[in-house]
This record gives C-alpha cells, structure tokens and sequence, in this order.
C-alpha cells in the first residue's frame, strides 16, 4: 500500500514540476500603451436626439486634469460646473488624441423642452476618464479652452 501512495505521489510531483517548465522563461513582454476612451457615463445617449442641447457653467478654475501613477500611465479629468436645472443631463464627447496630441472634450446637457423643472442651478462634479496613452506631451481643452497638460 506504502508502493502505491509512494508511486502517485512521485507521479504528481513529476507533473507538477513539468507543468512549470511550460511557464516562459525570461523577460515578459512590455505592453505597448495605447490611447483609449474608456466610459464615463457621460456618453450621448440614444434618445438625445429628441432632447434639446443646451450649455453648461464650467468652472475650469476649479476643474483639473488628473494623472495616475501607473503603467502605463491612466488620465481622467475632473469636470466642475452647474446645469441649468436638475432636469439637464450631462453630455461629454470626448475625441481622442490627434497627431499634435490634443484631446478635446465638448461639455454640454441636454433636456426635454417639455418637461417643466423647477428653476434652480445644479451644481455637479463629473470624473471623465481619458484612458491611457503612449509617450508624449498632451493637451487637453474643454469646449476650445485649455484646461491643462500632462506627459505620459
């Protein structure tokens, strides 16, 4: 009986180490940071087309874009401001980063002309998060303003 367990557990053991040597040896591939637009709830959505566009009141002073410490390197913005009302919904577009690596964001809200609301501002703080880039100096505006600048 001693033989038998004797004999499976050396026949796990050999396996177990042969499994191992089916693990690549040596330096992992680096992943090659790409620009991404990852969601923030903030989309266009289907039926905005049936909602009325409106502005936003942008604070950009208060506003800021906000660089993670990590590979590669993670962007979002922070967006302050107010609406108009509790029944504007919040719309970002953000489009990616073009040759000269700026990144622009159109903020505005959208509303049912409709629907009636209490009048009173809304103030909201909004994260968009801008994804991760590749190497290089990045600018970053809002509704045509410069809002800030980063390197990846």
């Amino acid at each position: 009986m001693k033989e038998i367990i004797l004999t499976i557990i050396i026949g796990l053991l050999i396996i177990s180490i042969s499994g191992c040597s089916l693990i690549p040896g040596g330096t992992q591939p680096t992943p090659t940071p790409v620009p991404s637009n990852p969601s923030s709830g903030y989309e266009p959505q289907p039926g905005d087309a049936n909602l009325t566009r409106d502005q936003v009141f942008l604070e950009l002073e208060n506003s800021q874009v906000l660089v993670m410490e990590s590979y590669p390197i993670q962007v979002s913005v922070l967006l302050n401001g107010s609406l108009s009302d509790p029944c504007h919904q919040l719309r970002v577009v953000v489009t990616p980063a073009n040759s000269r690596n700026r990144i622009d964001l159109d903020v505005y809200s959208v509303y049912d002309k409709n629907t009636s609301c209490i009048t009173v501002i809304q103030p909201f703080s909004a994260t968009i998060p801008l994804g991760s880039f590749s190497s290089g100096k990045y600018s970053v505006y809002v509704n045509g303003e410069l809002l800030g600048e980063f390197d990846a």
